[in-house]
């Protein structure tokens, strides 16, 4: 939901950032103490985002981190000179358009049966371009190498200094691999129509334990066959780069991420019923087991404190007067008669036979009457029960179905499965204020561009 959508005429600075956000959240109803009325401000890693934002507990979006850690990727030595090689393909087509230029790979396109597309450019202000370019490279190959018998010659050393090598194209192919769990994951963080926060840990996790120095690199592209590589296999300058991406994702995600932020995934995570034993980290050697206990440990915490009703406070009976009935004049009443004292049992003339189960019986009989006073809780409850086995579970009906039974955790689920992983939502917004005030409503108000956007982004 858009809350505010004003204009910055401002500096892009992290003073008049904050400033600006406190503004629109006050006019928006929202308390003067930002700080404890917004739970969890999703930003990019941008450096004015951060100054910002953080007097608000401030979390990185999800994809633009992960991006970063695919950029130590793309950019490394080892690859650098193939990357090279697609930028100069790309930049050439890109003012090359005429007949031996990106009309001719048109027609080198249409002779092996692929689509025609244009070159993909590598832009550093979108996520997945670099991954993109090189898929278009994966997937031209044939109608690029065709260009390259034809056309290269016509092209001029401006493009034969570029032409790609069958090492080029190796890799290439690897590096797409590499990139693709990445990509499959920043497109499905990015959706707005589920909730993202809970699956930030497990799949974060995931994408690190398949990216690691000993693992096999799977190739699974649409129409070819299946294969692994082990790394003794991989083009070393992949696995270099990998490595290295590797580590920079160790980095933020487990040694440097922030102990708040973790505890928001965390609590998160546990909310889903997938993942509300936490076992997903079991299978990870680069996260403690100790993790499970402080999880855990922390949603109790939260929920005991902020979410789990007060008991009611018992009633002081009433203080009577002096000289009332029952007042602290009155005399003391007369003690009870006493008791008879029962008969004496007749003596035995034989032993009772008892059972060993009946003695632990007793025992135990004992024990569950002592603890029968506890109190109904629904988070132990909620806990208590068998985790989800269907990870494509529709989770917001899930907790629809189960808001009767615990309403109280029911409020809190809310909160944490309404927080986003990524601030990709806001981008899109960005993208439909730049539409609705393009060259033709250049003299439309700021106000009419707010309830534009207030009315296309909060109506379904």
């Amino acid at each position: 939901l858009v809350l505010a959508a004003t204009p910055f005429s401002e500096r892009h600075t992290g003073e008049a950032i904050d400033s600006k956000t406190r503004s629109a959240c006050v006019a928006a109803g929202l308390s003067h103490d930002v700080f404890s009325t917004v739970f969890f401000p999703i930003s990019d890693n941008a450096a004015n985002m951060i100054s910002g934002w953080s007097g608000f507990g401030r979390g990185p979006c999800c994809v633009h981190t992960a991006q970063l850690s695919v950029h130590v990727f793309l950019t490394h030595s080892a690859i650098k000179p193939t990357r090279e090689k697609e930028h100069g393909i790309v930049a050439h087509f890109s003012h090359a358009t005429g007949v031996d230029g990106l009309g001719a790979l048109h027609k080198c396109q249409r002779e092996c049966t692929l689509p025609e597309h244009h070159p993909v450019k590598d832009n550093d202000t979108r996520w997945s371009s670099g991954h993109d370019q090189m898929e278009f490279f994966r997937v031209q190959q044939r109608a690029l190498q065709l260009y390259d018998v034809n056309h290269a010659r016509k092209a001029g050393d401006a493009y034969r200094q570029y032409q790609m090598g069958l090492e080029d194209w190796r890799i290439n192919l690897e590096s797409v691999a590499v990139l693709q769990p990445v990509a499959d994951w920043t497109q499905h963080m990015q959706g707005t129509k589920y909730p993202t926060l809970p699956l930030v840990l497990p799949t974060v996790y995931d994408m690190i334990h398949g990216m690691k120095p000993d693992a096999t690199l799977t190739l699974d592209f649409p129409g070819v066959q299946e294969y692994d590589c082990k790394p003794s296999e991989m083009h070393q300058g992949v696995l270099l780069a990998r490595t290295a991406m590797y580590d920079d994702f160790v980095s933020r995600w487990i040694t440097t991420l922030p102990d708040e932020t973790k505890r928001t995934y965390a609590i998160a995570s546990l909310l889903h019923p997938c993942f509300k034993s936490y076992d997903f980290i079991d299978e990870y050697d680069f996260i403690p087991p100790s993790d499970k206990v402080w999880a855990l440990r922390e949603l109790r915490t939260e929920w005991t404190t902020v979410w789990k009703p007060k008991p009611e406070p018992l009633e002081p009976e009433p203080l009577v007067a002096d000289g009332a009935a029952g007042g602290s004049n009155d005399p003391m009443p007369a003690p009870p008669e006493p008791a008879p004292l029962p008969d004496p049992p007749e003596p035995l003339t034989k032993k009772r036979k008892v059972s060993l189960s009946s003695l632990v019986g007793g025992k135990i009989k004992k024990e569950v009457v002592a603890t029968l006073p506890t109190a109904f809780d629904e988070l132990e409850a909620y806990l208590a029960e068998a985790d989800e086995k269907d990870f494509d579970i529709k989770l917001l009906t899930w907790w629809h179905a189960k808001e009767t039974k615990w309403p109280n955790l029911a409020k809190m689920v809310k909160q944490y499965l309404s927080a986003p992983a990524s601030s990709a939502g806001v981008e899109r917004v960005f993208s439909a204020a730049g539409n609705m005030h393009g060259d033709l409503q250049k003299s439309a108000k700021d106000t009419t561009l707010e309830h534009s956007l207030f009315a296309a982004f909060n109506t379904d």
